[in-house]
This record gives C-alpha cells, structure tokens and sequence, in this order.
C-alpha cells in the first residue's frame, strides 16, 4: 500500500515538515511547526524530529483514508513539557475504546498512521 510520501513505515517516526514560524514577544521565543508524521501507536516523537529544542504543544489529526472504514482517535503525552529534547508518546484508539497497535493490523499503512500535527516549542 503506498502512502501520501511513497513510504511504508512501522518503526521510527517519519515526520514531513512543511512550514516553521517563528514568533518573538518580549524576551521568549515560540516556534510552530505543521507537518505530518508516519507513526505507529506506542511509538515516540522526540522535539528534535520536528526540529524543535522543547516540545510544549501537540495537537495530531488523523488521516484516514475513506476506504478503510476506520474511525480513530489520537491521544498523546509528552515527557517533561517544555524541558529540552523531550519527546511525546502517541497512542491511537478505535472509536469503541480498542487500542490499535502495530501487532494488531488494523492501521492502514502496515501498522503506521499518518498524522497531521502542529507543534509548539523553542
């Protein structure tokens, strides 16, 4: 099964970034992120694989191909908010409460899930 990026993925993360601004207001610095990222559930996404030194904010939206006759939810949590090189732990669940995982073979590509994601951090 090919992918919106031509890429099969289960394993580390695959993250696309398409746009990074960069906010200044006084003396702090915020930096958005937007992109998309290949990711299967129980996997990690570290702030350096968004380009970002602290993860703050990770706001994911699934994309699921119509076809599938899936209904997902994303949660996440990320590890020491705002500390530097902290990462987020992504889990996806069906809509009646069931984890999907890799193991299982429900998620479209070959266990993965593409995201869209905006991040926030320095």
């Amino acid at each position: 099964m090919n992918t919106p990026h031509g890429v099969i993925a289960q394993g580390s993360p695959r993250v696309v970034i398409h746009s990074v601004e960069r906010h200044v207001h006084g003396n702090g610095i915020k930096i958005l992120v937007f992109g998309e990222l290949l990711i299967a559930a129980k996997e990690r996404v570290y702030a350096y694989e968004m380009k970002l030194n602290t993860l703050k904010v990770l706001v994911l939206t699934p994309l699921v191909p119509p076809s599938t006759g899936l209904h997902l939810a994303v949660s996440k949590w990320i590890y020491r908010k705002g500390a530097y090189d902290n990462y987020a732990s992504i889990d996806i669940y069906n809509m009646d409460g069931t984890e999907e995982t890799a193991s299982r073979g429900t998620l479209p590509y070959n266990g993965s899930l593409w995201l869209d994601f905006i991040a926030q951090g320095e």
